[in-house]
């Protein structure tokens, strides 16, 4: 039994594996915002801030992962917000965070919390109470209600280099009426936590936030890596990504500028960006946050501070 336990074990430990394949070159950066949400979310469990708790969450399983760098970001949204100001000229183009350039994160990650609990037919919350399930001795209390709940959210997820979103993602994760408990109060218990886990709300929340994950993996997996040029000096480039990130001696990469984005004019929204190739890195040593490489180029360009470097 022993021996088949260890099997199961292997098993399991196989499939997360094939679930979560490892991207190739250094690690994306990823940045995710508080996810939107509706007030009566909210309301419903007393102090919770669902869309906070939920894209914290989502931050810590990023995180576990190992696919990524995952840098925090308190305002995001505003940040997000300001850099749409200043594309549709609305803001002064001398001030604020430039495009592209919200720090050294590759994919902002936006959120909007769509459903979020137990509801009955009538749409009514019921904290903690399943309705009446076949073979429940609550079913007479609870007036013969069938209850039904999901945790679902929509992502954009964002490249900061073109602010082109490049993937949206819809993830719904019903929550089995098996597993009602009238006993549960969530108003006693913090999100996130253990307690919380442990509860069908929490269970349908973790496996939500799995398929999250498995997703942005997926489509960081089509995205090619990128960095910014720190510095060129005519002899040796630097980069802003360096062990941390999981760049080592030897690595080649592409230097790039961005020349146009392509933007819809009834939007704002970026539809396409014309980038020109101005030559080549060879990484000669790298530091934590850091890399630094000799360039070369057939053309004659000279990079500049603040032109990509990418692994396409």
């Amino acid at each position: 039994m022993k021996g088949l336990a260890a099997l199961a074990l292997g098993f399991a430990a196989a499939c997360a594996l094939a679930a979560e394949p490892s991207l190739p070159g250094p690690k994306r950066a990823v940045v995710v915002d508080k996810f939107q949400s509706n007030s009566q979310f909210d309301a419903a469990y007393g102090s919770w801030d669902v869309g906070g708790g939920l894209a914290a969450m989502l931050t810590t399983a990023l995180q576990q992962s190992g696919q990524f760098v995952v840098l925090e970001r308190a305002s995001m949204g505003s940040i997000i917000f300001e850099q749409e100001l200043k594309s549709n000229n609305v803001a002064n183009p001398e001030t604020g965070p430039k495009l592209g350039q919200v720090a050294a994160a590759q994919f902002v990650v936006v959120g909007a919390v769509t459903e979020f609990g137990v509801q009955d037919k009538g749409g009514s919350f019921n904290i903690g109470i399943g309705g009446a399930v076949k073979g429940n001795p609550l079913s007479s209390l609870l007036g013969g209600k069938h209850a039904e709940g999901a945790v679902a959210f929509d992502l954009r997820i964002i490249d900061t280099s073109t602010t082109q979103v490049v993937q949206t993602v819809k993830v719904k994760e019903p929550i089995s009426q098996t597993s009602f408990n009238a006993s549960v109060d969530y108003k006693a218990m913090n999100m996130g936590g253990d307690q919380f886990d442990n509860t069908p709300l929490g269970e349908a929340s973790r496996k939500a936030i799995d398929r999250a994950v498995a997703e942005i993996i997926s489509t960081a997996a089509r995205e090619p890596w990128h960095a910014l040029l720190v510095d060129y000096d005519g002899k040796e480039a630097v980069i802003n990504a360096g062990r941390n990130s999981g760049v080592k001696a030897g690595d080649h990469f592409t230097v790039q500028r961005i020349m146009q984005r392509l933007t819809d004019p009834a939007t704002g929204e970026v539809l396409a960006v014309k980038r020109v190739t101005l030559g080549t890195l060879e990484v000669t040593s790298v530091e934590d946050k850091v890399a630094f490489a000799t360039f070369a180029t057939a053309e004659g360009n000279q990079p500049v501070r603040g032109d990509l470097v990418t692994s396409q």
